[in-house]
């Protein structure tokens, strides 16, 4: 095992597995609050009471705190808000996942990550990102093609499965800050 810490403005801090398909990272996802309202904007909204489903298509923006979601497509799903065992369902519930996909970009604070498709599991505060996926911080780029989010926490996770072109390997690229003391020689 290969430990890398670097310390590059925003302190990412990265642990690289040689051999593996793993990458753990600190982001600037840490610290989200789960409990903050859902805002959502699209150009069309189907629902679906009897599947407690609403979704958004086109140019979808959502917005919970710092953390902003954009996708072409987005479900939410929600819990009844009724004890009835008869309740048909309905919009006043809480959500439980957010379901994305298409162009999926998520930010928070500086930090990016885009991906062809995107799961929030909001009681775990966990978002995991597939297809295309690259994490951007500061100057520092991370590739792979799974990525699982920690929002409480801040943790990230690269965890590489097959893709179509067969390339299994987390890929990254940071840039050292230079010293530029003129006492050094």
């Amino acid at each position: 095992m290969i430990r890398l810490l670097t310390g590059m403005g925003s302190a990412l801090c990265a642990v690289l597995i040689v051999g593996g398909t793993t990458m753990a990272a600190q982001t600037g996802f840490s610290g989200h609050d789960g409990n903050d309202p859902i805002r959502f904007a699209a150009d069309r909204l189907e629902v679906r009471k009897e599947g407690r489903v609403a979704t958004f298509v086109g140019e979808v923006e959502a917005q919970q705190g710092d953390l902003t979601l954009l996708a072409n497509e987005v479900r939410v799903y929600y819990t009844s808000g009724s004890d009835d065992e008869n309740d048909t369902g309905g919009l006043g519930g809480s959500v439980s996942r957010i379901d994305t996909r298409g162009d999926v970009r998520l930010s928070s604070r500086g930090d990016t990550a885009v991906a062809d498709w995107a799961v929030y599991d909001i009681e775990r505060q966990l978002v995991t990102m597939g297809g295309q996926v690259v994490l951007k911080q500061g100057d520092a780029e991370l590739r792979g093609t799974r990525l699982e989010l920690d929002l409480e926490s801040g943790q990230s996770r690269f965890v590489s499965v097959p893709a179509v072109g067969g390339d299994t390997r987390v890929r990254g690229e940071f840039t050292p800050k230079r010293n530029n003391d003129e006492t050094t020689p």
